[in-house]
């Protein structure tokens, strides 16, 4: 999760060949760290750094490997198993799903960027 005090572009070259990749862009209202009550706007997100050339498929797989480990993944789909078998509770089937959808909706907003970033 990174900050900003101005609202960062989604893509980002850094002159040293890497591309930083911004979704999830957030507006929030935060402390200013001085007791009068006042409010500053920031700006909160998730960012990835991706090297040239970047690719749909680059990018898509620095996005999801910066928010799910593949052992994560692997462990969620056994305790499913497990769910579907009787042997754990079937809440461990919806923590599945809940995975599946939260991925599907990540790489949609990274479908939409780069086809925004490649025009």
């Amino acid at each position: 999760m990174a900050i900003y005090d101005s609202k960062p572009s989604v893509y980002e070259a850094n002159g040293d060949g890497s591309f930083t990749y911004r979704w999830n862009i957030r507006e929030m209202q935060t402390s200013t760290g001085i007791d009068d009550g006042e409010q500053r706007t920031q700006w909160e997100c998730n960012e990835v750094v991706v090297w040239a050339t970047v690719t749909r498929e680059k990018l898509m797989e620095a996005v999801l490997a910066s928010l799910w480990s593949s052992d994560y993944e692997a462990k969620l789909i056994n305790d499913y198993n497990a769910a579907k078998e009787g042997v754990l509770d079937v809440r461990y089937i919806q923590r599945y799903t809940d995975f599946l959808t939260a991925r599907k909706d990540v790489k949609l907003q990274v479908e939409q960027d780069y086809a925004e970033f490649v025009i």
